[in-house]
């Protein structure tokens, strides 16, 4: 029997385009972590641990950090609220376009200068910055958006009367807002240190291996044995000591520190303060600031300095959304304050029933942050950011201030 020629060929080519993408395929699936060797990457903790994987996603750490678009983008571009006045003659429009979003000023109506909105920072449950590319340099857009107020405002300490798009943004940015980036270099402009990145090279996000430690050798370990049920060559979160699971958290939230070491290198179990250094600033929790110094907060609570079990953990399932959550975050309190003494509040029989589900508001009140404000679309003067405080205690004024709200 003999074959037609075209139709060998076709055939031919066809089974080559087969291999072509099998292998093409296969590529993908190995294309090692960014991060190099040791990691696996986070995709591949979803083959065994996927009801955590997908709670995950849907979380504030997950989201800090992404491309914009218009999913990731909170802000409203619909024309009459996609503007920021600074004053007359001057503005910032947020504008959707073919090619993009982007914040243009305006003088006079006169286009002065417009960049294109390219990272969102802030998973959009309080705020988002916003973040350009020129060239390999990265800046900070400088309009924002606040949740609360549901408005545009100039972005944090940024001046309220001037457009600036020349804040260059720091390695430190990307260490507590994403799983890595790849710096290229540093180099002084003006008063400034710059610094370069690879914007080919970059992991948005807090994923699993950045709080768990590298796990390639982990999941290489448990596919090759699944009936091993014991976690091996991964950190076991739940075997650390008080003091290396509060660095976990505090690597991020405790300020902005100068830095010894890396921090994309932290892994869970180092000391902190090989990679950050010591914040040896007199405590005093009437005027620290409530951004971004939670863990100075918590541990000069009552509640963590009586006991030796508390960590930031005891309260944050950081596996799932919290946001709304004052019942469940009550709930923690109530399983050691589970006799609350609420004698000295006057109030009647069925408000006071209600306080076991919502202690929060009375003892971790929101406070306004000094070091964040903001000129808004919908105010003439600036406006605080307002972050609840981490130092647990007794608030008189905000109790009272809950109580006229239950009234």
């Amino acid at each position: 029997m003999f074959h037609h020629p075209r139709k060998i060929l076709i055939v031919t080519g066809l089974c080559l385009m087969v291999f072509i993408f099998n292998k093409c395929i296969q590529q993908q699936k190995i294309l090692p972590d960014l991060r190099g060797a040791a990691y696996a990457g986070s995709e591949k903790c979803a083959n065994c641990h996927k009801a955590i994987y997908d709670s995950y996603l849907k979380t504030a750490h997950n989201h800090t950090s992404e491309p914009a678009t218009a999913q990731t983008i909170k802000g409203n571009f619909a024309k009459n609220n996609n503007t920021l006045f600074y004053r007359d003659a001057l503005k910032v429009v947020m504008e959707q376009t073919d090619s993009g979003f982007y914040q243009a000023a305006y003088v006079d109506d006169t286009l002065k200068q417009s960049a294109r909105f390219d990272i969102v920072m802030g998973s959009g449950r309080k705020g988002q910055s916003y973040l350009y590319w020129f060239n390999d340099n990265v800046f900070q857009l400088p309009v924002s958006y606040y949740v609360p107020e549901k408005s545009w405002v100039n972005s944090p300490g940024f001046p309220p009367q001037n457009v600036v798009f020349n804040r260059g943004i720091p390695i430190g940015c990307f260490e507590c807002h994403s799983s890595y980036i790849k710096k290229t270099g540093s180099k002084p402009m003006g008063d400034y240190l710059f610094d370069f990145f690879d914007k080919s090279k970059i992991i948005y996000g807090i994923d699993c291996e950045r709080c768990h430690g590298a796990a390639a050798q982990h999941v290489s370990f448990h596919e090759h044995d699944p009936a091993q049920k014991k976690p091996m060559f991964i950190a076991n979160i739940a075997t650390l000591k008080r003091q290396q699971k509060l660095d976990m958290c505090a690597m991020c939230h405790s300020g902005t520190r100068e830095t010894f070491l890396p921090p994309f290198n932290y892994k869970p179990g180092d000391n902190m303060r090989e990679y950050l250094q010591d914040d040896t600033a007199a405590l005093s929790t009437s005027n620290i600031d409530v951004h971004g110094k939670q863990y100075q907060l918590l541990i000069a609570s009552k509640c963590y300095l009586d006991n030796n079990y508390l960590t930031c953990n005891t309260c944050h399932n950081t596996h799932v959304e919290e946001r709304n959550g004052l019942r469940d975050f009550s709930a923690k309190c109530i399983s050691c304050h589970n006799h609350p003494n609420h004698d000295n509040v006057e109030t009647n029989v069925e408000i006071r029933a209600a306080f076991s589900n919502n202690c929060i508001d009375c003892h971790m009140p929101a406070r306004p942050s000094a070091v964040i404000t903001m000129k808004a679309q919908t105010h003439l003067n600036p406006i605080p950011a307002l972050v609840r405080t981490h130092f647990i205690s007794i608030y008189p004024n905000a109790t009272k201030q809950y109580l006229e709200k239950k009234k």
